[in-house]
């Protein structure tokens, strides 16, 4: 799947990533200089008001790399502001680039992002197979990928809103989005209407919007997703709790069927409880993707048992960046 690229914008979002934000940059560093040069490839970075040395340690990395990029925006925020409100701000630089939005601590993979990029009007996001980095380990956890497999026979055939309403697994870290749809006005008005959860209001919007779109998956890992005490669910739970609570109320709010409503009045009920246990036990959206999976066994084991994914490759190339990191960190000190 080779698309025609010739321009492409990396979109950082950093705050408070000092310990990742050069992992980060040498995973691009990597793609730009492996497959990208005949591509016009930028870089678009807002650092979120960060309280730590992620700013000075992204200055001293683009002192050295900046020739990378034919052209790079530094978007620093005098004081914190909010995910919604950076990605906005970094969507009003992109001009006729195919993008890439991805957080600092996470890490690109060595697959070419660029030849995914590029999608068609009858996509409205791309996503891939998920991988998870904790604490310096990458690793494959067979639910999340089960999951994203699952989620991709369960709801190929329905509403694209579908997806978003009900529970999926969209592996959100390795989306991309189509430029056309995620920067349409009305998507954007949605998104400025929320703080610190970008993706799910971007997702329901560019759903209720544009709903002939579909959601594609493609069996490469794009990025490695890192789990740590970071995420925004940790450093802003209020804040993302109330993200949350607004995306279910607009989502009852707009809902037609007294089935659908009821499934969503009873997640928002046990997301607003907060208990895991009856998160599990009571979730009526929960039995009903179950009831799913089980009428869908035989494709979902079929993709399961066809799935060639090369672990011990993305290790590697993990362990490269990492060592890469590593070097600029002890050339700077």
């Amino acid at each position: 799947m080779i698309n025609n690229v010739s321009g492409f914008s990396f979109l950082a979002l950093a705050y408070n990533h000092e310990k990742y934000v050069i992992e980060h940059l040498e995973s691009i560093k990597y793609l730009v200089s492996e497959y990208g040069k005949d591509i016009s490839c930028n870089l678009i970075i807002n650092d979120d008001c960060s309280e730590d040395n992620t700013v000075s340690l992204i200055n001293k990395w683009l002192d050295i790399n900046a020739g990378l990029f034919g052209n790079v925006v530094k978007l620093y925020n005098k004081k914190n502001i909010g995910t919604c409100a950076s990605v906005l701000n970094m969507l009003d630089y992109i001009g006729n680039d195919a993008i890439k939005l991805t957080a600092c601590d996470d890490v690109y993979s060595y697959e070419n992002i660029f030849e995914y990029s590029v999608l068609p009007d009858s996509i409205s996001m791309r996503t891939g197979i998920p991988l998870s980095l904790v604490n310096g380990k990458l690793f494959k956890s067979k639910l999340d990928v089960l999951s994203v497999l699952s989620s991709s026979i369960i709801y190929k055939d329905k509403k694209l809103i579908s997806r978003f309403k009900f529970l999926s697994n969209n592996n959100a870290p390795n989306i991309i989005y189509n430029k056309k749809y995620l920067t349409s006005p009305q998507v954007k008005s949605f998104i400025s209407g929320f703080d610190v959860v970008e993706d799910w209001p971007a997702q329901v919007s560019i759903a209720k919007n544009f709903p002939s779109a579909k959601f594609d998956i493609v069996k490469k890992v794009f990025v490695y997703y890192r789990r740590t005490s970071g995420s925004a669910y940790i450093i802003a739970n209020d804040r993302f709790l109330k993200d949350k609570v607004k995306v279910y109320e607009y989502l009852i709010g707009s809902e037609r069927s007294k089935f659908s409503a009821v499934v969503l009045k009873n997640r928002l009920y046990l997301f607003k409880r907060g208990s895991w246990f009856a998160n599990k036990l009571l979730n009526l959206s929960f039995y009903y993707y179950l009831y799913s999976m089980f009428k869908n066994i035989f494709p979902i084991v079929f993709q399961s048992n066809v799935l060639n994914l090369d672990v011990e490759k993305h290790v590697e190339h993990y362990s490269l960046i990492s060592v890469r990191a590593d070097y600029f960190l002890k050339i700077i000190e």
